[in-house]
């Protein structure tokens, strides 16, 4: 198989070198789309067919993003700089778009020349041979999927895999055009003009779907529940750590995902101790999980007795609502207390809520200890 052929020869001691099996995927992808792109232009010149010109230039456009997914994947792969500290990663995210934003050209121009051809259709004859072509290019299009599936899981690249989606969407659409042509055959029916329209269609949902999934990354998606849980779990499982907590994810590209996670630590352990338990972690977690983990240590339980006492009663607190799970990060400077909670945010979802939570707390400890001043920061566990 080409796709186990093109990661062994991308294979380094610790790990792909992304920019080689990308490249050599991409170009492997382009060649095929001008083999399929060049069929069925020629198909289009012999029986005038809208549906397969629709069929055809998805193709060129598949062409073309191949080569912008070589660009975009070089571009993405220049080291740091002063200016840019971590690295060109997301330009695989910009590339993406950029592919994306050509599907969703291509899918417009032929919705409206498929709607003129129903509104003024012409009659189409296809030869013998027009059906094993086109049976040829969606076989091509299932394998061409498949190499980019197996490319992209292996070295995660979110341009492979928007290239994985939009080969399937193509062979979809063939098949779409292959069974308007059995139709016609059969009933003598033109279809030309509305098999066009299901083909645009296509298209668009295709690049609407991946706008949509290519943009939430850039936003900051976060992690999948099954990935937090398991850095979670594997940061837990340390000695010395407990109450692993707050998780923040900055992804800068597949190969610069920055994971920031608290976990409390016993407040008598010393500098040194707290440093060589979070280095371990830090070090040993990001290898396994191919991330960048950082660790913010806070400290479980406290020598004064009132940041103790203060700890209990917010529990009780707690413990009463539906809405708070947990509170950590408990700091007094003079006479007031900062103190992180974690609350239900799926479950409060506007500010005035929030607000009205943090306002709620403040006053209730207050009102515990007249003496103190408390201010609540409010951390969203969805």
């Amino acid at each position: 198989m080409f796709w186990k052929l093109i990661l062994k020869r991308g294979k380094e001691k610790d790990g792909y070198n992304r920019e080689k099996v990308s490249k050599e995927t991409s170009t492997l992808g382009l060649i095929s789309n001008l083999i399929a792109a060049a069929v069925k232009v020629l198909l289009y010149i012999f029986t005038g067919s809208i549906s397969i010109l629709s069929d055809a230039v998805n193709n060129i456009t598949d062409c073309a993003s191949s080569i912008i997914s070589i660009i975009g994947i070089k571009l993405a792969s220049k080291p740091r700089d002063s200016s840019h500290p971590y690295g060109h990663g997301r330009f695989e995210y910009l590339i993406s778009l950029v592919v994306s934003g050509i599907i969703l050209t291509v899918g417009f121009q032929f919705l409206r020349a498929s709607i003129n051809r129903i509104i003024s259709p012409v009659p189409i004859s296809y030869p013998s041979y027009t059906v094993a072509i086109l049976i040829f290019t969606v076989i091509l299009k299932l394998w061409q999927a498949n190499l980019y599936k197996n490319v992209s899981d292996a070295i995660e690249s979110g341009t492979l895999k928007a290239l994985e989606k939009d080969s399937l969407s193509d062979s979809i659409i063939t098949g779409v055009v292959l069974i308007s042509i059995a139709i016609e055959k059969l009933f003598n029916l033109t279809l030309d003009g509305y098999v066009g329209v299901v083909v645009a269609l296509f298209i668009l949902y295709t690049a609407l779907d991946l706008i949509n999934e290519t943009i939430s990354i850039i936003l900051g998606r976060g992690l999948p529940r099954d990935i937090k849980h398991e850095i979670k779990s594997k940061v837990a499982s340390y000695e010395g750590i407990t109450n692993v907590h707050n998780i923040m994810v900055t992804d800068f590209g597949p190969e610069n995902i920055i994971v920031i996670i608290d976990a409390a630590l016993a407040y008598d352990m010393t500098l040194e101790e707290v440093h060589n338990i979070v280095d371990k972690v830090e070090r040993e977690v990001s290898e396994l999980l191919d991330i960048k983990l950082i660790i913010h240590p806070d400290p479980l339980g406290s020598s004064a007795d009132i940041i103790n006492d203060v700890e209990k009663e917010l529990s009780k607190i707690i413990r009463e609502s539906l809405n708070i799970y947990s509170c950590h990060d408990i700091v007094l400077d003079d006479n007031k207390f900062y103190i992180d909670v974690d609350y239900n945010a799926e479950s409060l979802t506007t500010r005035e809520e929030t607000q009205k939570l943090k306002t709620s707390l403040e006053e209730k400890l207050e009102k515990i200890y007249p003496n103190y001043k408390f201010c609540i920061i409010l951390d969203p566990i969805f």
